[in-house]
């Protein structure tokens, strides 16, 4: 059951992740931007980000195929880096996220301009479109070996 339980809440904090990522490329579409609301949803992703870390820890070394399985899983890896890239992309967001709070916390009527978010817009694309191959990747290596 245990195994049951933590395959259900990884999941759920994956999508609850996409949800989070869709929101923030939503939030920057029109023409005056929330920026603390932002902030506060890139805080969120982030959390999320490391609950799904630590659950899928979990299942590596306490689930039911256990570290053996993972350690000699050449997607598993994949899947663990192609994460790592989304994190390290993922910088770019949450650094211009905070700069602009800082910033519309001195002005109220503080906006990022076109091209600053153009570039973050371009940065959470790119998370997204990274979520591909990490899903295939996780869906080969739980049919591994072939």
């Amino acid at each position: 059951m245990l195994d049951l339980g933590l395959a259900i809440l990884h999941h759920i904090l994956v999508f609850a992740l996409v949800a989070m990522l869709m929101a923030e490329r939503v939030l920057l579409r029109g023409p005056t931007i929330d920026v603390g609301r932002l902030a506060r949803l890139d805080g969120g992703y982030g959390a999320t980000a490391g609950l799904i870390l630590i659950v899928g820890a979990c299942r590596v070394f306490l689930g039911a195929k256990g570290w053996p399985f993972h350690e000699s899983n050449p997607f598993f890896w994949a899947k663990i880096a192609t994460f790592a890239v989304i994190g390290l992309v993922s910088i770019i967001p949450t650094v211009r996220f905070i700069a602009w709070a800082r910033a519309a916390r001195a002005d109220a009527a503080f906006q990022p301009d076109e091209a600053d978010r153009r570039r973050v817009r371009t940065a959470l694309g790119v998370e997204a479109l990274l979520l591909i191959p990490l899903l295939g990747f996780a869906a080969a290596m739980a049919r591994y070996p072939f």
